[in-house]
């Protein structure tokens, strides 16, 4: 019924209303299964009751923190695309711009935060996000382009500071590693669930504050997170303290990490697979936007609900991931050959269909991959690659992953979305093909000499 007073469209409506109900019901029975089997194979791997405790509190204080900067997050992506429009600048170029960014500098943010400290990479990443948040009121395209630069280097932080400095943690204080896969979990559901907020959220604030609006809500949610960010521990990526305040360290972490790439095949498959996946993913960010305005045929498009229907998919996807669920029917790295599999099909609809409905349906199926996919690389990557080299690791692949990016936005400037589609469907199919890889070689444990 508020749907109806806000004056969106039906189709648009009744769609966010379906995904979230089987949402809840999915986390309602998830939630059943998961007090049904607490007597059980979760109660052997529990140390203590003090230790679950811990974790439990130790879990909220970097589930508070991650569910408010990926809302803020969100907040600025629901209306980056129409505020770059309204500013009557070259959009494309500033997208590529801020992935290139990330490509060129990601590697070296991940050094330095294994060396300088997780949690020190956490806070610079909130203070660039406020001053990237300031440029954009600024119809200036240089001060924008200058953004977007800080946003590449922002984004490398968001997806290794963080993550890296809870995996980290949660083995300095003891805990097992099985438990890993529920704060992967719990995060991905929180991620999906703070993004369709955001997408609601930014639509009744531009409604009233313009596009510009969004924006500056996520400066007071960024703001909001540094004051609980600033109360963690750190740790770093080298068991050596001694050795963290070294600069020259930097050069060896990153000598290691590149050696543990070129010689360990399952290092090299899951950075690449990540990669591929997250490549395909960005690519589709871009694309959705003028696919649906095709598929509408000059109807109204509602950005913000359509894309909360898309994040009430991606919360679907991170419960599917619960060990009562899809991980209780296989390992993470085959679900993952699933996933690529599943991705591939949807995305390949787009290249053969311009109906509403068909690309809708494609699109939901493919973001509902998109919540396996995040926990179920995280409890990978965590499996695989040595934590004190995570942050380097992850971040060289970021240059691989934002090549996929800029090739598949620029793309769009020559191709008809039909072709773009199409290639990014064969890398999804390659990324199946190179998981498969993976997972013959974490059953046999080979390494590449």
């Amino acid at each position: 019924m508020i749907l109806q007073v806000l004056d969106w469209p039906a189709w648009a409506s009744r769609t966010f209303l379906v995904l979230a109900s089987i949402t809840s019901c999915v986390a309602i029975g998830e939630r059943i299964a998961s007090k049904r089997n607490s007597d059980g194979k979760e109660e052997e791997e529990k140390p203590s009751g003090e230790k679950l405790a811990e974790f439990r509190s130790f879990q909220r204080q970097y589930l508070i923190v991650y569910t408010i900067i990926m809302g803020a997050d969100w907040l600025q992506g629901t209306n980056m695309y129409t505020l770059y429009q309204s500013y009557n600048v070259d959009i494309s170029a500033l997208f590529i711009t801020g992935f290139t960014s990330s490509a060129i500098f990601g590697t070296i943010v991940g050094m330095y935060v294994d060396i300088w400290g997780r949690k020190l990479g956490c806070i610079v990443y909130l203070i660039i996000e406020v001053v990237v948040n300031v440029f954009e009121h600024f119809n200036n395209f240089p001060l924008l382009l200058a953004g977007r630069v800080m946003g590449g280097v922002s984004t490398s932080l968001l997806f290794s500071a963080f993550e890296t400095w809870m995996v980290s943690e949660h083995r300095k204080r003891g805990f097992p590693e099985g438990w890993l896969a529920d704060t992967f979990g719990t995060a991905s559901f929180i991620n999906g669930l703070s993004a369709i907020i955001a997408g609601i959220c930014a639509q009744l604030v531009a409604d009233r504050l313009g596009e510009i609006g969004p924006f500056q809500a996520a400066i007071a949610l960024t703001v909001l997170a540094l004051f609980f960010v600033v109360f963690w521990e750190e740790n770093y990526g080298s068991s050596d303290e001694e050795g963290k305040k070294k600069e020259s360290e930097s050069s060896t972490n990153a000598a290691v990490a590149f050696k543990a790439i070129v010689s360990d095949r399952k290092i090299f498959l899951t950075g690449l697979v990540n990669s591929l996946f997250e490549g395909s993913m960005y690519s589709f960010v871009f694309m959705w936007v003028p696919s649906m305005l095709q598929a509408l045929n000059g109807r109204p498009l509602p950005t913000g609900l359509v894309f909360s229907s898309f994040m009430t998919c991606m919360s679907l996807g991170g419960l599917l991931f619960s060990p009562h669920l899809l991980l209780g029917l296989c390992s993470a790295e085959q679900l993952a050959v699933g996933v690529f599999l599943v991705g591939a099909a949807a995305l390949a609809v787009p290249v053969f269909s311009t109906a509403l409905m068909p690309v809708l349906l494609s699109f939901i199926v493919f973001e509902t991959c998109v919540g396996v996919f995040f926990p179920c690389l995280g409890l990978l990557r965590s499996k695989v690659i040595p934590d004190s080299i995570q942050g380097s690791v992850m971040n060289i692949f970021r240059v691989p992953l934002n090549i996929f990016v800029v090739i598949g936005t620029k793309l769009t400037d020559v191709y008809p979305t039909q072709t773009v589609f199409s290639i990014i469907v064969s890398w999804l199919l390659a990324g199946a093909v190179m998981q498969v890889v993976l997972v013959a070689s974490m059953k046999t444990g080979k390494k590449v000499d």
